[in-house]
């Protein structure tokens, strides 16, 4: 006991010195909530290190629909100081929350305006289109939808696994986008309801990360093919090497995925210093060669994006995007209740 009481204070001593007090190390932390994954995470972190001396960047990785939840749930109290990616809805009720604090860059004028919050509470870093995974070793080209409705064939009878939707940003915007056109359609939510109950009735797994759902596809097994985004289906093929490719729908959802800062976080001073690193046409250009990420700033060059980006065509899927973020939690809400609670998949 004696012993542990003389070293006590070193112990402490040396907790500042490292960072995990309130001394001047601590200072210097700047912490990230983001559902962009590890690679792209830790290429961010090496960079910006790198480029600021003395910084340090901690990552907390999680699924985009966790996100918001917890920056609510830590309002008084926030534990973060930059939030990056997820779903434009969440960031959007966030902003209007007064969880966000206002920032224009200036090179935020490079920016669309569906890409930009009017008035500073978020800005876009990538635009990111959703796709239908499938392994080719499993599935041939031709095989795989080209559309959305082609993966109601009874063919896919416990071929296909799902994101569990509600922990996911990128499942609420792909069955809050096919809510909607089905709305569209037939003319009342109950029809985009109906398209989930015949989608569930032929998933065969529900996957609880990401990384599940991808071991799903990879591994042995019937799980051929899902409805996901680019920027995975590209990491596993291009960065892990995994039997994994995609088909973009003739019509599909584009998700922007913004950036924004916390309000009191901990480190305003640093986050400023990553959210325009991060945003820093470089930076964007080496993340789209590197991790596949589609800039949402305008201004940058065509010839310093990789050449299947340039020649990208897409027809987004026309969204009501305000019917969208007001109803989307209580719409994933009755999903998990009526829909996947009750058999089928």
């Amino acid at each position: 006991m004696l012993r542990k009481l003389a070293l006590a204070p070193i112990a402490c001593a040396l907790a500042v010195l490292c960072g995990c007090g309130d001394g001047p190390a601590a200072d210097k932390t700047i912490v990230v909530y983001s559902p962009h994954g590890k690679l792209l995470e830790t290429d961010t972190k090496t960079r910006f290190e790198a480029a600021h001396p003395g910084w340090t960047v901690v990552f907390q990785d999680m699924g985009g629909g966790d996100i918001y939840p917890k920056i609510r749930a830590e309002k008084s109290r926030p534990r973060a100081d930059l939030w990056w990616g997820g779903s434009l809805g969440d960031f959007k009720r966030a902003e209007s929350e007064g969880l966000l604090d206002a920032y224009t860059p200036a090179w935020s004028a490079s920016l669309p305006g569906n890409a930009k919050s009017p008035t500073g509470g978020w800005t876009a870093t990538f635009v990111t289109p959703e796709i239908i995974m499938f392994n080719p070793k499993k599935i041939a080209r031709a095989e795989v939808p080209t559309d959305w409705d082609g993966l109601l064939d009874p063919k896919w009878k416990g071929r296909i696994a799902i994101r569990d939707a509600k922990a996911s940003s990128t499942m609420k915007l792909i069955f809050g986008a096919l809510i909607l056109r089905e709305k569209n359609r037939h003319g009342s939510i109950d029809a985009g309801f109906d398209y989930l109950k015949k989608l569930h009735a032929i998933t065969g797994y529900y996957a609880a990360s990401p990384e599940l759902l991808a071991q799903a596809l990879v591994d042995e097994g019937p799980y051929a093919l899902t409805p996901w985004t680019l920027v995975d289906a590209l990491e596993l093929r291009d960065s892990r090497g995994k039997p994994i490719d995609f088909v973009i729908p003739n019509e599909t959802m584009v998700n922007i995925e913004p950036i924004a800062l916390i309000k009191n976080g901990l480190n305003a001073e640093g986050a400023k210093l990553l959210y325009d690193f991060i945003n820093d046409p470089q930076q964007l250009e080496l993340m789209a060669k590197e991790r596949g990420r589609i800039p949402a700033r305008s201004d940058i060059p065509r010839e310093k994006l990789p050449e299947w980006m340039r020649e990208l065509k897409l027809n987004p899927m026309k969204i009501d995007t305000s019917e969208f973020e007001k109803h989307i939690d209580e719409w994933m809400e009755r999903w998990d209740t009526e829909v996947k609670r009750k058999g089928g998949g």
